[in-house]
């Protein structure tokens, strides 16, 4: 039930974010849609999704150690979760600083778009 109510705070958020676009003068990056395609976005969403189920449905991590082999568990931190979500939310992070060249050359040509359109 709580996982339902976070999920409907992230919906709530996007709506009045683009509420708020649409009725200011806020505006998104000419290169937004690209961000959906960059490496940060998804490594810190990865993150941020599995500390947050980590948080909201614990007894799943609980259950799925449990049934993990007395082998595999000597080799694993008994925290595993947290220090996942944290090393994606540390790559999502450091990823900002790698130039993906596939994207560089959209997100150049979006911008000179919207200078124009402007």
């Amino acid at each position: 039930m709580t996982f339902l109510i976070w999920l409907l705070a992230i919906v709530a958020a996007v709506v009045v974010v683009l509420l708020i676009r649409k009725y200011t003068s806020l505006e998104f990056v000419a290169h937004a849609k690209l961000l959906f395609k960059a490496w940060s976005v998804w490594l810190g969403t990865a993150g941020a999704a599995l500390s947050a189920s980590a948080a909201l449905l614990p007894d799943s991590f609980i259950s799925a150690w449990n049934v993990l082999p007395p082998d595999i568990k000597a080799i694993l931190p008994a925290n595993l979760q947290s220090v996942i979500g944290s090393t994606l939310m540390a790559a999502a992070v450091i990823s900002q600083f790698i130039r993906q060249k596939k994207l560089l050359g959209r997100k150049q040509e979006m911008e000179s778009a919207d200078e124009l359109h402007n």
